[in-house]
């Protein structure tokens, strides 16, 4: 399977260093492997999501797609990798022009890539409308006068029009009522089947990985902490302490656990550490050599990394893995 996109050694940093956004990311994301990358709100998620459709500049660090070193392109170059690799924003209003209508939005995306007649940029808008469950009517009518889940179609609508081979979807579920979520999962997973994306799903509500992702990373404080091949059973595949208390807040049924929770969350999420690990404040078996030493991301079964020392000092003291 080939690797559509990689991240060596990504970094985003800003003012003089001292907020590490994106610190020290790499990995792969395979065509046909959707990636989900999780965490909470501030872990660095939608910062990694820009930095790889080039809305923002790393600090360090290479990104490829396809094959092709595109961190450093210029903004004109860039153009000829957008048709490829598309965006899918949370807010979906602010996506298009008022002035414009559904249809035109779509059509200003055609003309930058395809020279075509009216009749035939008009045939693209109407099917794909159509392929998201709107309905070619819609193309005549503004964002302003759509519902939420509407406008969300209309949104990825314009996302798949040029059929990219890679859509990055930040949160693009959460600003909507719980019942049209699960429409729109549905439709990114139908789109996935018959258009073969693969999808960066940047997602801090994890019952919505297993919809459309074959993979997840999951980050913590700028940093990837683990990374599984299989989105089943996620919670009792986890390994990491801070993937642990994540998994458990969905839901969270023990009084016990939701007032561990609590407390954790209330010391807040983003603190980086120059020695050591960057959860070493909030984890409860937080040892010297945490203090002390980065944990590096492992491979510790196949397909399964973890970047944590208690995991490997468990295994010196019991001799296997689990």
């Amino acid at each position: 399977m080939s690797i559509l996109l990689e991240t060596k050694n990504l970094k985003r940093y800003y003012g003089k260093g001292e907020v590490k956004a994106v610190d020290d990311i790499t990995l792969q994301i395979k065509a046909g492997r959707s990636l989900a990358l999780i965490g909470e709100s501030g872990s660095g998620k939608t910062t990694f999501g820009k930095l790889i459709a080039g809305l923002e500049t790393p600090t360090a660090g290479k990104i490829f797609f396809q094959g092709e070193e595109i961190q450093e392109l210029s903004v004109k170059k860039m153009r000829r990798i957008r048709k490829d690799m598309q965006m899918v924003f949370q807010s979906s209003g602010g996506v298009f022009d008022p002035a414009y209508t559904i249809g035109e939005s779509i059509t200003e995306v055609l003309k930058n890539y395809e020279k075509l007649s009216a009749r035939e940029y008009k045939k693209l808008v109407d099917n794909v409308l159509t392929r998201v469950g709107l309905g070619e009517e819609y193309g005549y009518r503004y964002a302003r006068n759509l519902s939420g889940g509407q406008c969300q179609r209309a949104n990825i609508a314009r996302a798949l029009v040029l059929r990219p081979k890679m859509v990055i979807c930040d949160e693009p579920v959460s600003s909507l009522d719980y019942s049209i979520r699960k429409q729109i999962l549905n439709l990114l997973k139908e789109m996935q089947k018959e258009f073969g994306i693969t999808y960066l799903l940047i997602t801090h509500d994890l019952s919505n990985v297993s919809y459309v992702c074959q993979e997840v990373a999951i980050m913590y404080a700028g940093q990837i902490v683990e990374m599984m091949d299989c989105t089943d059973d996620m919670k009792e595949t986890a390994l990491h302490p801070y993937s642990k208390l994540l998994f458990q807040s969905i839901p969270v049924q023990s009084p016990r656990d939701r007032k561990k929770l609590d407390e954790w969350r209330s010391q807040g999420i983003g603190m980086t550490f120059s020695v050591g690990c960057n959860f070493q404040s909030r984890c409860e078996k937080c040892t010297e050599r945490c203090r002390q030493e980065k944990p590096l991301l492992k491979e510790i079964t196949a397909g399964h990394k973890v970047a944590c020392h208690c995991y490997e000092e468990e295994n010196k003291n019991t001799g296997e893995k689990r």
